[in-house]
């Protein structure tokens, strides 16, 4: 075959290929105008029809493309891209259509991999029995240069350089040069394929992926890293997303790697890409991308979206809400509860000093997302809701990681900065070196036991670092050790408060209060009527006023954020309703009537008021130290904690201003 590219069809600007590619590319500062004519020129060089090696770091990783462009087609023929992005797409496809990697007789004597040059002047090789090009890279060892090898004869041919990895690269698959050029001329001359609403609900159906998130896949992940703009409010509304839902459809599937992502999407386009365009032809692509789906993520447990708007409203940087939802409503299914990870120090690269690795860090996420997503959970899910049913489970799995005497986790203490092991040793009897390290660390350590101290190496003005603490939770108690490590550990934000919570008594009694089924089907434990009934009562017969009335009082007393539409939701109120009932307090005098920002209501307690922001809420002064709130300035600065709320109602009702 001719390798030869053919001119595009239509004109296109080249400096817009990282954001048209974005979400299947990695390093985005690589991929700009020339890109295109690498493919081509690494794909003649190793055929024998180019002389020189081609240019080296354009376009970033770009040999993951190969046996995967049905990826960038399906982007392609979806009706949300813009006009200017959607030419550099179909471009990319004409000239990838015309170079050996789309064909999959020559894909079959390809393979990809990471080699060590002998030789940091000569990047390219080639004899008889073929040719290796290497591309970019980072240097030395496994961070080393990538690689496109092509065979011509029966043995392996000569590298520039030590090869010491391989990866095969797929031979067959979609994208085959007649599939490449079909899709290109339907998009040119039909425009993109129409959408089709019902075919996104089946493939949450069949995924157990959101609605939204669904949407978004069946679109080709539209994706919004590198500060590129999600999708506009006409492609919102066409998919019938609002922001909020298409956001968190964004973030529920970030966690999918670049690798991921190709290889998901790689083959689910039909045979015949004009199929697309007949009725019935995005449903049979939900279809195929379901079951590319399952085969490499599994079948997600099914939420309520209702289940899912509560948990968008939760904003957590570190998981989506989806992802959230999932973890508790099967909670087995999540390897970081059900497999001890391995935490064993090792090089920071950083900082100089030493941390638990890839395994550490992500258990750690998860360990910080569940202590704060069970009050919630608990709180503002229904009796018999999945996710809210799944938290026994999940604190109990949890609990077990935390029991294994070899875990490790970080204790984050700041206070130590400019500290080093000979420094600290004389505070730590009886400590020795770390032995368990996953290889040799730069520093000096120490061991107790139960605290693993790594020192640190010093940063850009000359200064030490704080110096790693560590600590085994599974050895943490009541002894000598546990009240050193105590004494050196940042107290707020640390990952030991996080651990005394899981195992604390208002963890335990959230469990209980779950487990027992003390709540009616469809019921609230926000709602006081339900979780603290004789509270109720003794509200009744302190202000006279009647059944209803107390409720809300109880709730604007004590819980965080009693917004209009959540009091309404957890007392199942009309507005109507929900108006009457205030009347009464306000004539009372138990509430004010007033507009404040981002309150969500119109009523609340008498007394000073503490504003918040995005991640934090605004709430009267008082009910700030109920909930033990930090407070800056007349600011909110910490995530309020309910706990366990039939005594939270009590509390409040007990220590309510007057």
């Amino acid at each position: 075959m001719s390798h030869t590219p053919l001119r595009p069809a239509q004109p296109f600007d080249e400096k817009w290929i990282a954001q048209a590619l974005n979400g299947f590319i990695e390093g985005s500062g690589h991929w700009g105008p020339g890109t295109l004519a690498v493919f081509t020129e690494v794909g003649g060089y190793l055929t024998g029809s180019g002389e020189k090696p081609p240019a080296r770091y354009r376009g970033w990783n770009w040999y993951r493309f190969i046996g995967r462009c049905g990826a960038v087609a399906l982007r392609a023929s979806s009706f949300h891209v813009q006009d200017h992005l959607r030419a550099v797409q179909l471009a990319m496809l004409d000239v990838w259509a015309e170079t050996p990697f789309a064909d999959p007789e020559v894909r079959a004597r390809m393979r990809a991999g990471v080699l060590e040059l002998a030789d940091t002047a000569t990047r390219a090789a080639r004899a008889h029995d073929g040719a290796v090009v290497a591309l970019h890279g980072l240097g030395a060892g496994r961070d080393g240069q990538r690689f496109v090898e092509l065979r011509t004869g029966t043995a392996q041919p000569s590298a520039p350089g030590r090869i010491t990895d391989t990866e095969p690269v797929p031979a067959t698959g979609w994208d085959t040069p007649d599939r490449l050029r079909r899709i290109v001329h339907l998009v040119r001359q039909k425009g993109p394929a129409p959408w089709d609403r019902a075919a996104a609900v089946v493939l949450a159906e069949r995924t157990g992926l959101s609605r939204a998130g669904a949407a978004l896949l069946l679109a080709g992940i539209p994706d919004v890293k590198y500060g590129y703009g999600g999708l506009g409010a006409e492609a919102r509304k066409v998919m019938g997303l609002k922001q909020s839902e298409a956001e968190a459809g964004e973030r529920e599937l970030a966690s999918l790697r670049v690798a991921e992502r190709l290889d998901l999407l790689a083959d689910v386009l039909p045979a015949d890409p004009g199929q697309l365009w007949l009725e019935g032809g995005q449903l049979a692509l939900a279809e195929r991308i379901a079951e590319a789906w399952r085969r490499q993520q599994g079948v997600r447990p099914a939420v309520p979206e209702s289940t899912l708007a509560v948990a968008a409203e939760h904003s957590d940087v570190r998981m989506a809400p989806a992802a959230v939802c999932a973890v508790f409503a099967d909670p087995a299914r999540e390897p970081r509860l059900t497999r001890d990870p391995d935490t064993r120090l090792r090089v920071n690269s950083i900082s100089g000093g030493g941390w638990e690795g890839d395994e550490g860090f992500r258990f750690r996420e998860l360990l910080a997302v569940v202590c704060d997503a069970v009050d919630w959970v608990y709180a503002e899910l229904p009796e018999g809701d999945p996710v809210r049913r799944g938290v026994p489970e999940t604190v109990q799995l949890l609990r077990e990681r935390l029991a294994h005497p070899g875990l490790l986790l970080s204790a984050r203490g700041r206070s130590l900065r400019g500290r080093t092991v000979a420094e600290l040793l004389p505070g730590f009897p009886g400590a020795l070196p770390y032995g368990d390290a996953a290889e040799p660390l730069a520093h000096p350590t120490l061991d107790d036991g139960l605290v693993v101290v790594s020192e640190a190496g010093f940063d850009r003005r000359g200064e030490r670092e704080a110096p790693g603490v560590y600590f085994r939770p599974g050895r943490y108690g009541v002894d000598e050790r546990s009240r050193r490590l105590e004494a050196v550990v940042d107290a707020e934000g640390s990952h030991l408060a996080l651990v005394r919570r899981l195992r604390g008594p208002d963890f335990e009694r959230i469990v209980q209060r779950i487990t027992e089924g003390a709540l009616p089907p469809g019921g609230y434990e926000t709602d006081p009527r339900l979780s603290a009934p004789e509270v109720v009562e003794e509200a009744i017969a302190a202000t006279g006023v009647d059944t209803d009335a107390a409720t809300l009082y109880l709730q604007l007393l004590a819980l965080p954020v009693p917004t209009d539409r959540r009091i309404r939701c957890f007392n199942r109120w009309t507005p109507a309703h929900h108006k009457a009932v205030e009347a009464v307090l306000v004539e009372a005098g138990l509430v004010v009537a007033d507009h404040r920002p981002r309150a969500g209501r119109g009523m609340f307690l008498p007394g000073d008021w503490v504003g918040g922001d995005k991640f934090y809420p605004p709430m009267e002064t008082w009910k700030a130290g109920l909930l033990g709130v930090r407070v800056i300035g007349r600011k909110v600065c910490s995530r309020p904690v309910a706990g366990p709320l039939p005594e939270l109602f009590a509390r409040a009702w007990r220590m309510r201003p007057n």
